[in-house]
């Protein structure tokens, strides 16, 4: 009897012998055991590092400075005492603003990470680093229009009325 596996274990090719069937199966086993280990050793190892991450950001002007964790949350602000007088609503903008630019460092972070550990193509990474982009956009130009339009589902005919009596 002639029994080999493609794919699986290549070369492996028992002849007759059940206890070397066995043998070789829990071979193949065993291997694929040690390596499930040690992907999850080296995942497990690139989180821990992901979780130790910090990104600062400071305004165009240097007034503000902002640091944040590896999940974006704030663990600096910083007001220069000489920031040009102007609006709190002005300076709430630009403390906003370098808080975004600093979370939008964090994918890239994570993605040096990944490759320091060859773990770049590995889907576990990848799916972090997907959720990180997805998180953590780049943030507009400052002074950029980004209050919603009034009108954003004018062509929605759900949102309006359609008897054309002026009220929707």
């Amino acid at each position: 009897m002639l029994v080999a596996w493609s794919g699986l274990a290549e070369g492996v090719v028992v002849v007759g012998d059940a206890g070397a069937e066995l043998s070789a199966v829990e071979s193949m086993v065993a291997d694929w055991e040690h390596g499930g280990q040690e992907r999850l050793a080296r995942v497990k190892e690139v989180t821990d590092r992901v979780t130790q991450l910090t990104a600062t950001a400071r305004s165009a002007d240097g007034a503000v400075s902002v640091s944040v964790d590896s999940r974006g949350l704030p663990t600096d602000i910083r007001i220069e005492e000489n920031a040009k007088p102007g609006s709190m609503a002005e300076l709430s903008a630009q403390v906003m603003h370098t808080l975004r630019a600093a979370q939008g460092q964090l994918p890239q972070l994570m993605a040096q990470v990944a490759q320091e550990y060859g773990m770049a193509g590995d889907g576990v990474v990848s799916h972090l680093l997907e959720q990180a982009e997805s998180s953590f956009p780049q943030p507009p130009a400052p002074g950029a229009d980004t209050a919603r339009q009034e009108d954003d589902f004018d062509d929605l005919s759900i949102y309006r009325r359609s008897d054309g009596d002026g009220r929707g």
